[in-house]
């Protein structure tokens, strides 16, 4: 099994409302995700507790194997949800591992 988790910082300059509204629009992203791509075993989008210099969120999802992480990240509905990560976002660090 290969665990894939992102992390991100929202909204330099935003507030913590932008960026929670952000989140929720990204989970619901994901949640649709969810229906169409059924390389995804599971997936869950995190808020951050701790307050400072932090990410803000992240998405915590889990695959069968490399290849079904590949063919979700090259999925074109979830490349419409990475460019709007990628708008909203000035921060993110990546951290695949195996299970």
């Amino acid at each position: 099994m290969i665990k894939h988790i992102v992390f991100w910082k929202l909204h330099k300059d935003g507030t913590e409302a932008e960026r929670r509204a952000t989140v929720e629009a990204f989970r619901q992203k994901t949640a649709y995700l969810q229906t169409i791509i059924p390389e995804i075993q599971f997936a869950a989008v995190g808020w951050n507790l701790n307050e400072g210099d932090v990410f803000h969120v992240c998405i915590d999802s889990t695959f069968r194997s490399m290849e079904e992480l590949n063919a979700y990240i090259n999925h074109p509905e979830h490349l419409k949800v990475r460019a709007f990560m990628n708008e909203v976002s000035f921060d993110k660090t990546v951290f695949d591992y195996e299970f």
